[in-house]
């Protein structure tokens, strides 16, 4: 199998982008939303004084932001994607994306209408987040959800010509199952972090387990 895209979320510091930077990650992300991970464009704008990102390509997450939000954070900061994790409306991702110039993804959380919204946002967002819904908490929550629907997703987002990551609850002890399944990208956070921060160990086991997948899958 190919290797999928990776892109490692809610870098929160220089120690956590220095080291997702010299990982083998396709992006690193950047929230900019209400979070135990939201970061500030100008904190950002001095860590990228000391990092290589060797490049990665930056995403920078937003829930339901307004333009001045949004062009704040772009002026600060080379962002390559603008990821929408609220309830933004394919018009307004549409808009977002003409604005802006920049690749625009819609993070949907996996509930039974989740094709559906895909189908909604066909010309509007060039590629999808699918995570967790817990409660009224969506995304950020650690957990994962069923897998067994991951073949739809990747089926509906290679039909559309998007990317398509999966999320929540993903780590070096559970991505050999979502691997086998051969999706086109992984989105991870808490899944590699020890005490509030991304923890080196993880991420090698993480990468290790990727490596091996997709050597033996080749």
């Amino acid at each position: 199998m190919n290797k999928p895209l990776i892109k490692i979320c809610g870098n929160r510091s220089l120690h956590d982008l220095s080291l997702t930077a010299a990982s083998s990650a396709d992006y690193l992300g950047l929230i900019f939303a209400k979070s135990k991970r939201r970061v500030q464009a100008g904190e950002v704008k001095e860590w990228l004084q000391k990092v290589d990102l060797r490049g990665k390509k930056l995403a920078a997450v937003f829930v339901n932001p307004a333009n001045e939000e949004i062009e704040s954070v772009l002026s600060e900061l080379p962002i390559d994607v603008i990821q929408l994790h609220g309830s933004e409306t394919p018009d307004q991702a549409g808009e977002i994306k003409r604005r802006f110039g920049a690749e625009v993804w819609k993070a949907l959380p996996h509930k039974e209408d989740t094709l559906s919204l895909m189908r909604d946002y066909k010309t509007s967002a060039d590629g999808f987040v699918i995570d967790s819904k817990v409660k009224e908490t969506f995304g950020g929550t650690g957990e994962s959800f069923d897998w067994s629907s991951v073949p739809a997703y990747i089926k509906a987002a290679e039909e559309m010509n998007r990317k398509m990551f999966i999320a929540g609850g993903i780590g070096p002890d559970n991505i050999d199952s979502l691997l086998s399944m051969m999706p086109g990208g992984i989105d991870l956070s808490s899944g590699i972090e020890q005490n509030e921060r991304k923890d080196e160990l993880l991420l090698r086991r993480f990468q290790e387990r990727v490596n091996q997948h997709v050597s033996i899958s080749g």
